[in-house]
Formats: C-alpha cells, structure tokens, sequence
C-alpha cells in the first residue's frame, strides 16, 4: 500500500521503522531525488506531495515528518482548520481524500507521527480509507514490574545482534532505563560488542558495563534510609560519569511512585471501619503491598521493599521532597546553580 501511517509515542520504534522503509523503498543511487522530508506538514503539502512521481528506477518515498494532523495536538500541521472557515476545510479534506486515493504505485506516502493516533478527527477519517496504520504505542512500564512484551523485545533486540541475554540482564536493563527501549538497545549492542566471541549477555555483563544504573538504586536507596553520607559517596560515583539531569530525573520518578504508593496505603487504612470505641487499625504491610500491587500492575515483593524504605515519610512529605526537587531542577536548567550542588542540597536537606 502506497500510504503509510506511523503513529505512536515510543519515537524510537517508530524511528527505526522509518529506517527500515526508507532502505527498502529507496534506491540509494537515487535517493536525491526519490527521497523527500517534509517536518510538520500541513494537509496542503500532503496533497502536492502526494502527487509527485519516482525520477529513474526504483520507488519514491516521502517521509512526512512529525505529521500532527491526525492528534489533538496542535502544531503548524493543525493550522489548516484553525484558518479556514468549514466550507473550505470541507473542500480541502475533499482534495486531501482524492490526492490519497490516485497516489502513483511506486510513490510511498510515510506518515510518522510522534503521537498516539486519534480517530476521531476529521483527517484522521480520511486518511483511515487510504492508510495501512502501524501504532507504536509506548508500554506502561514501573520499575520492578514485570512485562512480558518488553523482555520479549529485549531478546529480539539480542538476537539482532547474534546473541542471547539472561532474564536477571533483561530485569536490570528495563528497571535502570525505565523501559527506555532507546537506551536498551545502546545497552545490548554494546553488551554484545564486548562479549565477543562469547554469545550470552549475563546479568555480570551488564552491570559492569552500565555500573552507573545500579549506583541510582543505591543513592535512591541510602536516600530513603537516612544514610547520608552513603548517599553522597553514590552521588559522586554517578556524577563521575554522567551529568545530574539524568539523575534527578530518576529521582523524580522514584518520588512520584512513592508518593503513589503511599498514598495508596492511607486509602487503603482510611477504609477500615473506625469511630468512637475503636482502636485505630493500619493494613499489614503484606496484605497493603499485594493490594496496591495489584493496583499498579506491580510485584507485592518490590511495593513491599519501597514501602519498607519508606517507612519514616507520609505521602505529604515525600511530596513535599519532590516539589523541593522541581525548584531545584529549575535552578540547574536555568543556570542558576550547578547539578552537583543541587543535588548535594537535596540530599543533605
């Protein structure tokens, strides 16, 4: 089919789709002239696209990049509606139906849109007719969850690369990147490079070539318990190799989980029947950890584990360390104060 719909929020599956097509379509002996981008295109330059025809031998294709016309976000792509009264958007989506219809055979169409497919606009409608569709949806993935799609695509991702890699690996990539398949397949083509000619990445491969990931666990989890001084010596371990963005970004993702799950304990006691006469009663950590596991699609063990780190904070304070957090990144995006000292304060405050 000439016209192609890429939709979804995981960029980097998408991406590589892309890729893929553009090497299959385009003869790279031609691919100036069959070759053509065009980023955030309004549904006008679809249609004079759509009608251009492949110069020399082989396929045309035309990639229109970060395409939005077919999600309620808006962008240059939307302005087309925003301009025109609803005769002439009517007119225009007319000619958008016939451009997508008469799209020479060897002239491919690629839309990539960066975002999840909306089919209830109007464009999305036409194009619906004309387009096979491949969504690229990102997983929902927390960190010591279990996903059978992601371990699965991270053994595909392996075997691109001729390899195998163990569960224990698979768990330590997804859990340090949460699922950022991007930085998964960096990890693995990397995991892959080094073994050879061994053909199995081990959970020891892993971590030592990406030792930087454990030291966010270990930071988080000296953090938690008070231990301030451990805390800092992870600090400075992770900043000898990498910058703080990354790391408050973990930190803000872990306290946002925190919070959740926290607050999902006091739902869980506010429940229990209390009044004049009864003594106050809390779930036991067991029954509250698989409840709220339960709810958040997570393993009781590792909701226990972050409940237990947890112990000392309500779900208030925790949100409070998180807002601190927010205005100290401000800072260090601003250039009001650097990553380390930020980080140093959040720490030791």
């Amino acid at each position: 089919m000439p016209v192609l719909l890429l939709a979804g929020d995981e960029d980097f599956l998408l991406s590589r789709r892309v890729s893929q097509l553009k090497a299959e379509l385009v003869d790279p002996s031609w691919l100036s002239f069959n070759f053509q981008r065009l980023e955030i295109p309004s549904v006008r330059e679809v249609v004079d696209a759509a009608a251009t025809l492949p110069f020399g031998p082989g396929k045309r294709m035309v990639l229109l990049d970060r395409c939005d016309l077919f999600t309620k976000k808006k962008g240059k792509g939307a302005g087309d509606s925003e301009k025109l009264s609803d005769k002439q958007m009517k007119a225009l989506l007319d000619d958008f139906d016939r451009a997508l219809s008469v799209v020479a055979p060897e002239t491919y169409l690629v839309f990539a849109c960066p975002y999840n497919f909306d089919a209830t606009l109007r464009t999305s409608k036409v194009v619906e007719k004309h387009a096979e569709i491949e969504h690229f949806q990102k997983e929902r993935f927390f960190v010591g969850s279990h996903n059978a799609r992601l371990e699965t695509w991270c053994r595909k991702e392996a075997h691109r690369h001729g390899v195998t890699v163990d569960d224990d690996a698979i768990a330590y990539l997804l859990d340090s990147t949460e699922a950022d398949l991007r930085q998964v397949a960096n990890e693995i083509e990397k995991a892959a490079i080094y073994l050879l000619p061994e053909k199995n990445i081990s959970l020891a491969v892993v971590s030592r070539l990406s030792p930087h990931h454990s030291h966010v666990f270990s930071l988080l989890d000296h953090w938690a318990y008070g231990r301030r001084q451990k805390a800092l010596e992870s600090l400075h371990e992770l900043l000898s190799r990498q910058s703080g963005i990354p790391i408050i970004a973990a930190l803000q993702t872990t306290l946002s989980k925190w919070v959740n799950l926290k607050a999902a304990v006091d739902k869980l006691n506010s429940g229990l029947p209390s009044g004049p006469g009864l003594k106050r009663r809390e779930v036991s950590l067991a029954d509250a950890s698989r409840k709220v596991a339960a709810e958040f699609g997570l393993r009781p063990f590792v909701v226990e584990l972050d409940l237990k780190r947890t112990a000392a904070f309500t779900a208030a304070q925790l949100a409070k360390k998180k807002t601190r957090l927010s205005r100290l990144e401000y800072m260090v995006k601003t250039g009001q104060m650097s990553d380390q000292h930020a980080l140093t304060i959040f720490i030791t405050s």
